[in-house]
């Protein structure tokens, strides 16, 4: 197994570099200078819904936390998100 093969999973054996090269050749080549750059935008809120806070009764509350894969006391774990 070549190194390619290692870090792209992809068989070489079938594959066709050539058109890969000609596929990065015709992106290259596309003419972007009259399109317009977004880098910056802002958010329009006026379509998100209002956040309010329902309350659960106590049988719902108890059914998620029995369906919840992770419990910590009455806590529910969720994965660290960085």
């Amino acid at each position: 197994m070549s190194k390619l093969e290692q870090l792209s999973n992809i068989e070489t054996q079938n594959l066709d570099i050539k058109n890969i090269s000609d596929f990065f050749d015709t992106i290259k080549s596309v003419e972007v200078s009259n399109e317009i750059t977004v880098s910056n935008f802002t958010l329009k809120t006026e379509n998100l819904r209002k956040d309010e806070v329902r309350g659960a009764t106590e049988e719902e509350k108890e059914l998620i936390l029995k369906n919840f894969p992770q419990i910590q006391g009455r806590y529910l774990v969720v994965p660290k998100v960085i």
